[in-house]
């Protein structure tokens, strides 16, 4: 009985030690299965999102054969096989679909790949016979895992994109302006962007009482003197590369799969950026930036002759077609980032090509950047005007974007004394001042158009008035934003049809300089507006614009030199977007009460910290009547929840259908 009870467990123990070997090689297959199914899929799709999942997913394979060799002797070479699979797969994504030539990066990522593969098959061949051998396999096996972490932390995740591409439209339409001409005396134009300026951060729209503003601009407000001053211009997104794209391409910027801010995809050398895994899971098809087929205004005056530039703050991509000068600017000097970004480089960039000017290091006191940005549109408007060419400068400042910098004091950097939200804009509005003088000086004051505004609504600062909620929300105060035009010789602002409103213009102490007067435009409008109204004024009533593609934009040209109601309605809908999906409407709707822009949400996300799990469905606003969006009136006016609920159906469904804006062809 002993020895029956004695051979009984050793029969299970060896029955055991068979099944879980049978199991294990069960996983393995499954393990290398899988792998090359999701190598297909990323091959297939060209999807960029994929390369860090099959990079992660081949360290635990790594991991396995490590326990094997240790507890076994034994080399699992199906999941041997796994981990190759992914890896190479990797390097072939890259080597096929790769949005950078086979240079530099291509071969990072070659180099990056050959240290885990020449491992894996160093380990492979080991024949694990004694105890050193066995460490050294292990050891190998460790290094698979170790440098496939390194290459997941420093892979480029740069691919072609996927969408379909307009090029021909664009080579078409820069093809037809090129052989027509600018009107004879066509201005020249200034476009002046903010940072995460707030609707009442200057004093032209403050919200207290005359001359009690917190912050003092007289040079931006004098933008509007004899010209026009916008009280409902709307940046097209909450944050600032979407808008950035809208501004310079008169389109939403979904239709360019932009739903997003833009992080930097540097990963070589000593520019790592943790960031560049952010971009393929934020946009769709491998895009990392403004693509090279959608028309910029810059490459449209570009194409008409125009000296172009752009000063300060990208955002829209940081290599290849999404370059600067790669969208129809001749110069380009500042950062592709936002300043709060890792690295905060500064290039200065010709024709595709960019040259280091500052380091991030350089850049961890901003103090002097108000300086630089002006010395610079100052030198290219004159090398412009020098060469007897009309320019479009794109002045894009980084101010007063967080962190906030400034040199009040005039100490340069290493002085942060001063470094407050408003001294950051007072010192802007300085510099701003040195170059409508440096205009004023050359002659050419009266024959520019300028253009000034933000990307969004304010962010850690700021003070949006009575509107409600801040950058990162589609309410009001989230995109509501100033808007200020000048032309003198051009109309803007001389018009009978809308009365002169006074402009007190005060100095930086809040003392009252003079008294002047302007066109307050009560006319809803957003950024992509500015496309076309500037191809209006630079080419006259028969200026050109694609026709391939969808312009969301309107000029508004007449509206702004007052030969119409300040009121009148240029838009049937504007769209509040965020992450690529329209969020909300507002349009006119005819009540028997009268004609009223209407703002409608069918479920937004709250706002208020104290109901941040909460979803308001339903809320309809009279921004005529309401426009701080305090009082939901849904309830008093089903016809209009009606009618606006049906037209955000079908403004998505649009969207959705023909997300780029691709028009039929003739």
């Amino acid at each position: 009985m002993e020895e029956r009870n004695t051979h009984i467990p050793q029969e299970n123990t060896a029955s055991t030690q068979r099944v879980k070997p049978q199991r294990f090689d069960v996983f393995c297959w499954c393990y290398l299965f899988f792998a090359c199914a999701l190598s297909l899929v990323m091959l297939a799709t060209r999807w960029n999102a994929f390369l860090p999942v099959a990079v992660v997913l081949a360290i635990p394979p790594a991991v396995l054969i490590l326990v094997a060799v240790l507890r076994r002797n034994r080399m699992p070479g199906l999941l041997w096989g796994a981990y190759l699979v992914l890896i190479l797969s990797t390097l072939l994504f890259h080597f096929a679909f790769g949005a950078d030539g086979v240079g530099k990066r291509l071969w990072w990522n070659a180099v990056l790949t050959a240290v885990p593969v020449g491992l894996a098959v160093l380990v492979r061949f080991i024949k694990i016979e004694s105890k050193g051998k066995k460490l050294a396999s292990a050891l190998c096996v460790v290094l698979m895992s170790g440098t496939a972490l390194v290459y997941l932390l420093f892979m480029s995740l740069r691919a072609i994109p996927t969408v379909e591409r307009l090029w021909k439209g664009h080579d078409d339409y820069l093809d037809a302006l090129a052989k027509s001409k600018p009107e004879e005396d066509s201005p020249n134009v200034l476009f002046i962007l903010m940072d995460d300026l707030a609707y009442a951060d200057i004093s032209a729209y403050s919200y207290m009482q005359e001359g009690k503003a917190t912050i003092n601009t007289p040079n931006i407000d004098s933008i509007a003197e004899n010209g026009i001053y916008m009280e409902n211009f709307y940046a097209s997104a909450p944050v600032c590369s979407p808008s950035r794209f809208t501004a310079l391409t008169g389109r939403y910027a979904s239709r360019g799969y932009l739903d997003n801010v833009v992080f930097p995809t540097v990963v070589d050398g000593d520019t790592f950026s943790p960031t560049h895994f952010l971009n393929p899971y934020q946009f769709l098809h491998n895009v990392d930036g403004i693509l090279g087929d959608e028309i910029t205004v810059a490459e449209a005056l570009q194409a008409l002759g125009y000296s172009t530039a752009c000063v300060g703050k990208w955002n829209l991509g940081d290599y290849g077609e999404y370059l600067p000068t790669n969208q129809g600017f001749d110069y380009f000097y500042g950062s592709y980032y936002v300043n709060d970004m890792t690295p905060y480089d500064w290039v200065e960039e010709v024709d595709g090509q960019a040259t280091r000017v500052r380091s991030h290091e350089d850049n961890l006191d901003q103090s002097d950047s108000t300086r630089i940005f002006t010395q610079k549109i100052n030198e290219q408007i004159n090398r412009a005007l020098d060469g007897g060419e009309k320019f479009f400068m794109y002045y894009a400042t980084p101010w007063p974007h967080y962190p906030i910098f400034s040199d009040n004091g005039g100490g340069g950097q290493g002085d942060t004394t001063d470094d407050t939200y408003i001294d950051c804009i007072e010192e802007f509005d300085r510099g701003l001042g040195e170059i409508l003088q440096n205009l004023k000086d050359r002659g050419v004051y009266e024959d520019t158009l300028i253009v000034f505004t933000s990307d969004n609504g304010p962010g850690r600062e700021g003070v949006a008035g009575s509107l409600r909620g801040r950058k990162n929300t589609t309410f009001e105060g989230g995109m509501k934003v100033p808007a200020l035009i000048s032309y003198p010789n051009g109309g803007v602002g001389q018009g009978s049809a809308v009365a002169d409103s006074p402009l007190p213009i005060y100095d930086e102490n809040g003392n009252l300089l003079r008294y002047g007067s302007t066109k307050k435009i009560t006319s809803s409008a957003m950024l992509q507006d500015l496309f076309p109204t500037i191809l209006h004024y630079v080419m006259g009533e028969d200026y050109l614009l694609p026709t391939d593609r969808i312009i969301d934009g309107v000029s508004l040209k007449t509206l702004l030199s007052g030969q119409v109601a300040a009121d009148m309605r240029v838009h049937g809908e504007l769209y509040y977007m965020k992450g690529g999906k329209i969020q909300g409407l507002q349009m006119p709707v005819s009540t028997p009460d009268g004609i009223y822009d209407y703002k409608f949400y069918d479920n937004v996300h709250s706002e208020n910290s104290a109901f941040i799990d909460q979803f308001y469905k339903d809320y309809l606003f009279n921004l005529d009547k309401d426009p701080a969006e305090g009082y939901n009136v849904a309830k008093a006016n089903a016809e209009v929840l009606a009618q606006m609920k049906a037209r955000l159906a079908e403004a998505r469904t649009e969207m959705r259908e023909n997300r780029r804006g691709i028009l039929d062809k003739p």
